[in-house]
């Protein structure tokens, strides 16, 4: 009587705090809908998000930030990069270093990374080494600067092309810039600011999803490719029934991206213990984030 008593209280509760899964799948596909807009930067969606775009609406590591409302920037790898331009038919992603461009002696000196499951340069490019906390010589070095650096006497720095160890130095920075750019080369920082294109990794369902009338997001944990319908989860087939096959929605998904797709909310079960007295409470279907619920 009383584990029976425990089981309607505790799915009473359920049906007065949490949504259908329609209206759920509804805002997603409502949210996911809006356009990332900044500066000249518009019309962006999937697989980015960020302003008007919830967070289930693109892939974890492409959140896009917009700066007073003038200047688009991301975060890859704990560097923050400034956003050119953002080609989604060639899946082409334009940037420059975000703190280079501020000034060649930046607070943190890291280098220029990229998880290649979701990133490879998309076009000829050139490495430039910034050298710090260098010793004076006695011959010309190729655009010299000056810089405090935290922790290192030396001031002296200065530029060379390709991938160089630090050496006499006391730290090195890779930054890579296009080729193109070389060919009206002013100066490192003029260089920098024309930036460098990389292609980023999309999942292979999402034109299946838009043909059959959904739109493309992504689990609660930002990797998981899902298909948001109107009034509904995607089928199996991870589209919203609208007549696209199977196969065309379940085509290879590039690297980095995995093939995943959402599942039915299971039941809610609630189970006796050993003593008979207790009940263990499974919430196994549903995944419980902030105000929004997505299905394991």
């Amino acid at each position: 009587m009383e584990l029976r008593l425990l089981s309607s209280l505790v799915l009473l509760l359920l049906s007065l705090s949490v949504p259908p899964i329609s209206c759920i799948s509804t805002n997603s596909y409502n949210g996911c809908g809006a356009t990332f807009n900044c500066g000249n930067l518009t019309g962006i969606g999937f697989p980015f998000w960020g302003g008007d775009r919830p967070p289930e609406c693109g892939h974890a590591s492409l959140k896009l930030d917009c700066e007073h409302r003038a200047a688009a920037t991301i975060q890859i790898k704990s560097v923050k990069y400034r956003v050119l331009g953002i080609n989604q038919g060639e899946n082409i992603l334009k940037i420059a270093r975000d703190d280079l461009l501020q000034s060649l002696c930046p607070p943190q000196l890291a280098n220029t990374t990229f998880d290649p499951r979701l990133f490879a340069y998309a076009s000829s490019y050139l490495n430039l080494t910034f050298l710090y906390g260098c010793p004076p010589v006695d011959f010309p070095v190729p655009f010299p600067f000056e810089c405090a650096v935290k922790g290192i006497k030396e001031r002296r720095g200065y530029v060379e092309f390709g991938t160089q160890l630090s050496g006499m130095c006391h730290a090195s920075v890779v930054v890579p810039v296009s080729y193109s750019s070389l060919f009206n080369f002013k100066d490192v920082a003029a260089l920098i600011g024309e930036g460098f294109e990389v292609r980023f990794a999309e999942s292979g369902g999402c034109d299946g999803c838009e043909r059959s009338g959904g739109r493309c997001g992504y689990d609660e944990t930002g990797t998981e490719f899902v298909c948001f319908c109107s009034n509904r989860w995607a089928t199996e087939s991870g589209t919203c029934g609208g007549g696209v096959a199977a196969d065309e929605a379940d085509a290879p998904r590039p690297p980095g991206v995995a093939d995943g797709r959402p599942q039915g909310p299971r039941a809610v079960t609630v189970e006796p213990s050993v003593s008979g007295t207790r009940a263990l409470i499974k919430l196994c279907g549903l995944v419980l984030t902030r105000s929004r619920v997505f299905a394991c």
